[in-house]
This record gives structure tokens, C-alpha cells and sequence, in this order.
């Protein structure tokens, strides 16, 4: 094999690297979107027949959200990894358009933020009083507040 051959064979290699994870990633997306979907299922026949709680109705619907955020996440992801690079996707919305790894970074993190104060939002209207949440509501705090400045600092770089 010539020399000048030799980065064609990588790129191609990338790719295929690249599109194996794209799948790998949107197959668990599927699967984790049809996991809230029984959910939901679950827990609009526990609100119809009222069966639950009003508060663990409202703990199960907001896990219900926490799932289905995060089946969009690794369906962000995968559709910002094959942007990224497999070829560009000229129908996806702007704010979903990855030129680079900061980027497609900083979204996730973003969408992580969300997910962990839904998450605590969840924990919030079950608590029955234990001093624990407070040590968790500090940790989770910590991590956000560690997160938002990796973010402005990346924002700074600029």
C-alpha cells in the first residue's frame, strides 16, 4: 500500500469507527425511549385509576421524564457524533448542528444539568423529612456549580 493511501484508509476506518458507535448509541437510545414509553404507559393507568398517591404519581412521572431525557440525550449524541464525523445533516436544527467536540460537549452537559435537577426535583416531593436530601441537594450543587464553570471557562476560550 502507497503512503498517499494510507490517510484515505484511516478516514475511512474513522468512519466506520465513527458509524458503529452512531448505531451502538441510537439502538440504546430506542431501547431507553421505549423503557419511558411503558413507563408513562404505567403511570397514566395509575393516574386514570388512582391507584397511587398524588406524591409517588408525581415521583413516577418525573423518573417517567428523566428516562425520556435521557433517551433524547443519546440521541443527541448520536446524531452530533455522525455530524461530527460521518457527513454534516442538512435537515437538523441549528442548535443541534456540532462543528466540534466543545461543542457537542457542552451540550451534553447542559442536558445533564437538566436531567440532574429533574432528578432532585423527583427526590424533593418524596422526602419525608430525612437529613440525607440535604447532603444530596449539596453534592448535586456542587457538581452543577463544577459543570456550569467547565462551561464558562470553555465559553471564555473563545
Amino acid at each position: 500500500m502507497s503512503s498517499s493511501k494510507t490517510p484515505i484508509v484511516i478516514g475511512y476506518l474513522m468512519k466506520i469507527i465513527a458509524l458503529v458507535a452512531v448505531i451502538a448509541i441510537m439502538l440504546l437510545a430506542i431501547g431507553v425511549e421505549y423503557f419511558a414509553i411503558t413507563q408513562i404507559a404505567k403511570n397514566l393507568s395509575s393516574i386514570i385509576t388512582g391507584t397511587s398517591k398524588e406524591d409517588i404519581v408525581v415521583k413516577d412521572v418525573l423518573k417517567s421524564l428523566d428516562i425520556v431525557l435521557l433517551g433524547v440525550i443519546f440521541f443527541t449524541m448520536a446524531a452530533s457524533l455522525f455530524e461530527l464525523f460521518i457527513q454534516k445533516i442538512d435537515s437538523l436544527p441549528d442548535w443541534l448542528s456540532i462543528t466540534n467536540l466543545d461543542q457537542l460537549k457542552a451540550m451534553m452537559i447542559k442536558m445533564i444539568i437538566v436531567v440532574m435537577a429533574i432528578s432532585f426535583t423527583g427526590k424533593i416531593i418524596t422526602w419525608d423529612g430525612e437529613t440525607e436530601i440535604a447532603y444530596y441537594g449539596v453534592g448535586l450543587a456542587a457538581v452543577i456549580a463544577a459543570l456550569s464553570y467547565f462551561l464558562l471557562v470553555k465559553q471564555e476560550e473563545k
